[in-house]
């Protein structure tokens, strides 16, 4: 199964099957209209609770891990391509750069 890991304040793209995705106005209208297409286990997160944006995403990536045990791919949206992968999950599997973003591939 692939997550979605939605950074992004203003995403608009189509539904997936599941997403963490974080909290603004945009994003609560875009969860709001594409919940019936996903999986239960999909949440809005707040980056307020954290204390980086590096923070953020272990929690994200645990929390997704933890939820979603057959998890294929984690898709990461919306960080800016000088992101680097935080040293506490960069074992997780392997990571890729792609033009929008990071994948986490299980291994």
């Amino acid at each position: 199964m692939d997550i979605h890991a939605i950074f992004d304040e203003t995403f608009c793209g189509p539904p997936v099957d599941a997403a963490w995705i974080v909290e603004s106005a945009a994003n609560r209208e875009w969860f709001a209209a594409a919940k019936g297409q996903l999986h239960p286990d999909s949440a809005i997160f707040s980056l307020d609770q954290y204390r980086s944006v590096e923070s953020a995403l272990c929690r994200v990536v645990w929390g997704i891990e933890e939820h979603f045990p057959q998890w294929r791919r984690i898709i990461v949206l919306g960080l800016a391509s000088t992101f680097s992968v935080p040293m506490e999950i960069e074992r997780e599997g392997r990571w890729e750069r792609q033009t929008d973003g990071l994948v986490l591939y299980r291994t």
